[in-house]
């Protein structure tokens, strides 16, 4: 495997039947997904802890602990296309009175994968000059740890 790697040839992939509980790997692999055509960028995920403070009247420097997780909140961009199924399913999940979690999954050309769960908001379409694409933006409201796997 090369030293580093490019997202070019990635493929993100949308479960279209709810998943509402936390999934193990092999959960989640033996799911059946659909891909989402022409995404150009998915945000940042991964764990964000809280760290929360305590004040005493005896130091100079509070206490600190770790809080709650985040799990992600990445946004997915994506070059509008509204014949594709996999966009036909993003935008379903993304529907204000959808309140169920999609699994989701990300395959490198390197054969990693990884494994997302959570809600979908959107899409919402920025605006743009004369040469900007019409574009779809998802946000993807993560509520289990993502499940990285490597190549076999």
């Amino acid at each position: 495997m090369p030293e580093a790697q490019t997202n070019s040839g990635s493929k993100l992939s949308i479960c279209v039947i709810p998943q509402n509980k936390d999934l193990t790997e092999a959960e989640f692999a033996a799911l059946t997904y659909v891909q989402v055509k022409k995404v150009g960028n998915v945000g940042e995920r991964g764990i964000t802890t809280n760290i929360v403070t305590y004040d005493t009247w005896d130091t100079a420097v509070a206490l600190k602990g770790k809080g709650i997780s985040n799990a992600g909140d990445p946004e997915v961009e994506m070059a509008r296309d509204l014949a594709d199924p996999g966009q036909i399913a993003m935008r379903a999940a993304g529907q204000p009175d959808v309140q169920d979690a999609y699994a989701f999954k990300v395959e490198r050309p390197s054969g990693e994968v990884e494994y997302l769960r959570g809600l979908v908001t959107g899409p919402r379409t920025p605006g743009g000059r004369n040469e900007d694409f019409v574009l779809h933006v998802y946000s993807l409201a993560l509520n289990q740890v993502p499940v990285e796997v490597p190549a076999p």
